[in-house]
């Protein structure tokens, strides 16, 4: 391995939450009859479109753009004529629909969000882990220090319902208040960027659910202290990012092997080029290099293939309701990884 390093409620109301967050999750990633096209149609030979998302956790593929490893590790297999272009997206919906429609072959996102995806008919797998992060809970409350001291009128802001920052808080909310879904209709909606702004200008009763450099960002607005962390909410170290892909782009298997080239080098790059690193890095999350130095020296923060806690979470899914079945790890992967 590469490494860089309760609320207590009547029957009603709980059968009343469960059926609306269960409503929502469906909506979320239910699958469109008019796009639901095979992936042999979906998959195009002559380019691989690839996205990722916002934060430091995908900084491995920053790296993989400016080095241009996967078009190196494409031009050794033969397939000089492959196109390789890039997306950002705000959440895993998005990626789920650009994949629907033929317009997107790899993606990288949380676990949950991958599951629920596979969960409701998504032809996708796991193929590489890519990171693992720190992720935490922001309050500017002067009054709050843990979730026991929130109320009705808090807001917590994260990525999506069913993002890994949601059902982290639905894992710290069982611990804490013997009720995962205590949060659930408390919820806003935002990409990373877009959080930290609304945490930054809004009232003390917006907390945010984020990770570097935006965590960063958020403990710099007065009164901010974190409340809660990734691993005390999952018990243990997990990966936090993922690489997936569909049936069609597994089945091309040179593009395929060449992309898991491609994702090693770049993980391999950062730990024995720390310095070039930090210099792309900087340039794409403008940050100083000392700065950018520290998060990513962060002792929760690891950028490698491997996957850990995707076990975990889908025993804590499939308990909560968010899932309606289990997964071994044929229908979690592509090819085992590590």
């Amino acid at each position: 391995m590469t490494k860089i390093v309760i609320r207590e409620h009547n029957f009603m109301n709980k059968f009343v939450k469960f059926l609306i967050i269960a409503i929502l999750f469906v909506f979320i990633f239910a699958l469109s009859g008019c796009a639901n096209r095979s992936t042999e149609d979906a998959v195009n030979t002559e380019s691989i479109v690839i996205a990722d998302q916002f934060g430091l956790a995908y900084a491995p593929l920053e790296i993989m753009k400016e080095k241009h490893f996967l078009e190196e590790a494409l031009e050794a297999a033969g397939l000089s004529d492959v196109s390789v272009s890039w997306q950002k997206f705000g959440n895993t919906t998005a990626i789920r629909e650009a994949m629907l429609s033929g317009d997107l072959d790899i993606g990288f996102v949380g676990i949950p969000p991958f599951l629920l995806g596979l969960d409701n008919g998504m032809d996708w797998k796991i193929f590489s882990g890519l990171s693992e992060s720190k992720v935490a809970l922001v309050s500017k409350d002067l009054g709050v220090q843990n979730l026991k001291d929130l109320t009705k009128s808090h807001k917590v802001i994260l990525p999506q319902p069913g993002s890994i920052q949601h059902i982290l808080l639905q894992m710290a909310s069982k611990e804490q208040l013997g009720d995962a879904g205590a949060f659930d209709d408390q919820l806003i909606a935002l990409a990373h960027p877009d959080g930290v702004t609304a945490f930054t200008a809004g009232d003390e009763a917006q907390l945010h659910f984020t990770t570097p450099p935006y965590l960063q960002e958020d403990l710099k607005v007065q009164g901010a202290t974190e409340i809660l962390d990734g691993i005390s909410s999952f018990g243990g170290e997990f990966t936090f990012i993922v690489g997936i892909c569909q049936g069609g782009f597994y089945e091309n298997q040179e593009q395929y092997q060449a992309l898991q080239l491609a994702i090693q080098r770049s993980v391999t790059f950062m730990e024995e080029n720390p310095d070039e690193s930090l210099a792309i890095l900087g340039a794409v999350y403008e940050y100083p290099a000392d700065v950018l130095k520290s998060l990513i020296s962060d002792e929760q923060m690891s950028f490698t293939t491997e996957v850990k806690g995707l076990e975990k979470f889908v025993d804590f899914m499939v308990e909560t309701g968010a899932l309606k079945k289990d997964y071994n790890s044929d229908a979690l992967y592509w090819n085992k990884v590590n």
